[in-house]
């Protein structure tokens, strides 16, 4: 079921989707978004009850920033104008975060960026895709000098400008490969889906889907070892499209068509890493639905499940999900409400991985549950499931 997990006073507080804002570690849940004020978090244990939000720095809104966990450090970058600022930090606990240093301010070209997104490499490099509109709107890609946590001095080569095509609806996403190698994936509205990949020294040629997409941001990808599955909103049709990035051949292949006619869905796209099936959540605002359809061994669903039927939906684009699966659970959040204060809400699926169902261990005496490797198996089991 659904929870409340905080407010935010801004109708944006948790876009988009590509951009990434929740994940698990610690025991706990996290969730960023915008209060309408600052950027902040909540933290849960069970996913059904949530600390208070812990304020991180000033942010309005929830498209100005990005959050990346690499399995050790959160590492989240910010830009509202032309500064963008960084930070890495050691995630507790006990819900707090122990930073690694002071905010750092990143120096781009023209030192204007927007809409950020945040991963780091498998190096412990931080790299941001952001659309630069200065002199032209352009995207752009920057990473840092240094792996400690502090920028340092950019290397040589960056910022490096991904397309010379000036459109102001550019997005970004830039995501770890395998040992140093990054890919970034980026469009603008009205145009195909473009892909290019450092191999850890240089960048390849740039290669692109054959199928056009629209409004750049209603994408989300999830990285496969050197390989990027993707789904983006097609232009025009507004399907809901699927291709993966192959590496070995450099090229976008395998495009399907995942779900017709999806109004104006915001795909929110999570890997469960056992078996590499995908999960494509969306929301249908006129519904008050979130959906979601499963791809296994290259097939996706035939049709959707209704996972969420909540109140009011604030927007389609303001869904996030968890960029893989954590211990068998996979977190999505959304908002809620027609007008301020809205809702910033939370549900997970406690499904459980074929190595969680092998390692379930139960022993029953006396009709009383003895023995339970899995608290999430438990709660199936008293749901009846």
């Amino acid at each position: 079921m659904p929870v409340t997990l905080g407010t935010s006073t801004n109708v944006n507080a948790t876009t988009y989707p590509f951009q990434r804002k929740c994940f698990y570690t610690q025991g706990k849940f996290w969730v960023f978004y915008s209060d309408g004020t600052n950027l902040v978090y909540c933290t849960s244990a069970n996913g059904t009850t949530w600390n208070s939000p812990t304020t991180v720095r000033a942010g309005f809104y929830g498209h100005f920033f990005s959050i990346w966990f690499d399995g050790t450090y959160v590492h989240y970058v910010h830009s509202q104008t032309s500064v963008i600022h960084y930070r890495r930090g050691t995630p507790n606990a006990d819900g707090t975060i122990t930073w690694s240093a002071s905010e750092q301010t990143v120096s781009t070209d023209s030192d204007s960026a927007y809409v950020p997104h945040l991963s780091v490499d498998t190096n412990g490099y931080a790299w941001i895709g952001y659309l630069d509109s200065g002199l032209k709107d352009q995207p752009w890609v920057i990473k840092s000098g240094n792996n400690d946590g502090t920028w340092g001095t950019t290397p040589a080569g960056f910022p490096y400008k991904l397309n010379s095509t000036d459109n102001p609806s550019w997005k970004v996403s830039i995501v770890p490969l395998t040992a140093g190698k990054m890919l970034a994936v980026f469009s603008y509205d009205g145009e195909t889906v473009h892909a290019e990949s450092w191999d850890g020294a240089a960048w390849r040629a740039e290669v692109e889907t054959t199928i056009e997409s629209t409004y750049a941001f209603r994408h989300s990808v999830c990285v496969q070892g050197d390989d990027v599955h993707g789904v983006f909103l097609e232009h025009i049709s507004h399907n809901i499209f699927y291709a993966r990035y192959d590496y070995l051949s450099n090229a976008w292949v395998g495009e399907t068509n995942v779900q017709p006619a999806a109004t104006d869905a915001s795909p929110a796209l999570c890997i469960e890493q056992a078996t590499n099936d995908l999960y494509c959540f969306w929301i249908d605002p006129p519904a008050n639905n979130i959906y979601y359809k499963k791809r296994v061994s290259g097939a996706w669903d035939a049709s959707p499940t209704n996972w969420v039927t909540d109140l009011t939906l604030t927007g389609s684009d303001k869904i996030t999900c968890f960029r893989k699966d954590y211990g068998g659970h996979i977190g999505v959040v959304w908002m809620i409400g027609t007008g301020s204060p809205y809702d910033i809400r939370f549900a997970m699926d406690p499904w459980i991985s074929p190595e969680a169902a092998m390692d379930l261990r139960i022993t029953i005496k006396d009709g009383i549950v003895t023995k339970l490797v899995d608290d999430g198996v438990l709660t199936k089991l008293m749901e009846g499931s």
